[in-house]
């Protein structure tokens, strides 16, 4: 069976000199000419992982580690040009157990990464600040710190997740409390702090560091090279066909919001949806020579961090539950945000930070957000044998480091994984992998 997609994918050749250009978003791997069907020698095996944004880059990276056969990485486009691109790269501890051991991991390979660059990465350590304007609301946050309620809000019962540094602080003691000069604090009833919170601020550079050690390790990355069909005989992958053919034993699907067709096209129904996430980049008339909380209205659906110290952003979170049935094409989605969103976001900043309600507009775009009826991202081994998943919901940027070490643990090693029945296709109704 043949089935068609046009995507990204990546591959790992034998080891070589690197030749990736770490500090521009473009690569200059040259394409290779179509010489026809290309086979391994018989005793290599052939990885092929289809996205080079942070999830892609990740796996190549963690595979690239712990293997000499061949790793291909394919991508229709530029590495982290795409989803990862759009992120707002909010990197914090909250959500459940499994979410917090795998962000442990993460933090740990970044810090790694951030004293060994190879790229530009930033990191602002701002935290976070859930503000309520109403009694009811400030009441909910509240009893969300003092009874560990609510692992959205950074506690899960009985573990002390984030429990140390999660404050609830009352409206009127915001500015005797946090350095927050933008903040207008007088219609506040009450907030909830979370310093363990940040942003990258260079979401591409950062993927560019799994992309440099990648390529150092003699990954191939082939991009502008979208993937034109996935091959399988019966139940099992077989090639990739791209600007050639190759035959490959495993591909991995880490395409963001192209995840969906990839799946269908060789017969899984991914259980997620897209939702869109739109971001206005507001340039304010003075520099922000100071780190800034991200600011979280509880009532409300937007929210503005401070990007860089000429950059701030207003993004959007749906207030909608998940719709299995929704979603887009990431290639059809408009950039523009749309004038009821944007009114939105106006009156989000003139509300809670007065001081950039005049602030223009220097940038705007939509990202495509996958989500999972969970919360949890679907990672791993799937019906078809061969064929891997790697779908987030949201949280790309802080998962990504798990997630790689995660599938290469699986490919190499046949080891599920302590994350397997939190993290597995499987874990929804009606839903298999060729190992069960």
């Amino acid at each position: 069976m043949r089935s068609t997609f046009e995507c990204t994918s990546n591959s790992r050749t034998r080891r070589r000199t690197p030749i990736i250009d770490v500090q521009s978003l473009t690569c200059e791997v040259p394409k290779k000419k179509s010489t026809g069907e290309q086979h391994p020698t018989a005793s290599m095996t052939t990885y092929a992982v289809v996205g080079a944004g942070i999830a892609g880059a990740s796996i190549a990276y963690h595979l690239s580690q712990r293997t000499d056969e061949q790793i291909i990485v394919f991508d229709q486009g530029d590495p982290a040009s795409a989803t990862t691109a759009k992120s707002v790269a909010q990197f914090g501890f909250y959500g459940d157990d499994t979410q917090y051991r795998m962000k442990r991991y993460g933090m740990n390979l970044y810090n790694e990464f951030f004293g060994d660059p190879q790229a530009d990465p930033r990191y602002d350590f701002a935290g976070l600040l859930n503000v309520a304007t109403t009694a009811d609301g400030a009441a909910e946050l509240e009893h969300a710190v003092t009874t560990g309620g609510d692992p959205d809000l950074g506690k899960v019962p009985g573990t002390g997740f984030d429990g140390d540094l999660v404050e609830y602080i009352p409206g009127p003691e915001l500015p005797h409390t946090l350095l927050i000069p933008p903040l207008d604090t007088t219609q506040i009833e009450g907030a909830l702090y979370r310093p363990k919170m940040g942003y990258m601020t260079r979401p591409a550079a950062l993927a560019k560091e799994f992309v440099a050690r990648a390529d150092a390790a003699g990954v191939e990355f082939r991009f502008d090279t979208p993937v034109q069909a996935i091959e399988t005989d019966g139940n099992h992958v077989t090639g990739v066909v791209a600007d050639d053919h190759i035959t490959v034993d495993a591909v991995v699907c880490a395409a963001g919001p192209w995840n969906r067709d990839l799946a269908r096209s060789v017969g899984i129904d991914l259980p997620m949806r897209h939702t869109l996430a739109p971001i206005l980049q507001l340039e304010p008339e003075s520099p922000l020579e100071y780190s800034l909380p991200a600011i979280s209205p509880y009532e409300g659906p937007y929210t503005i961090h401070r990007r860089r110290t000429d950059a701030v952003l207003v993004g959007y979170i749906p207030p909608n539950g998940y719709v299995r049935d929704q979603e887009f094409d990431p290639e059809a989605v408009d950039n523009t945000v749309s004038a009821d969103i944007k009114d939105g976001m106006r009156e989000a900043v003139a509300q809670f930070t007065p001081q950039f309600s005049n602030a223009p507009v220097a940038d705007e775009w939509v990202g495509v957000r996958s989500q999972t009826p969970d919360g949890n991202p679907i990672v791993g081994w799937t019906a078809v044998e061969g064929f891997s998943i790697a779908a987030f919901h949201t949280s790309g940027i802080q998962l990504a480091p798990a997630v790689g070490r995660i599938i290469a643990d699986q490919l190499l090693t046949d080891d599920p994984t302590e994350h397997y029945d939190a993290l597995s296709i499987t874990r929804f109704t009606d839903y298999t992998d060729h190992r069960r």
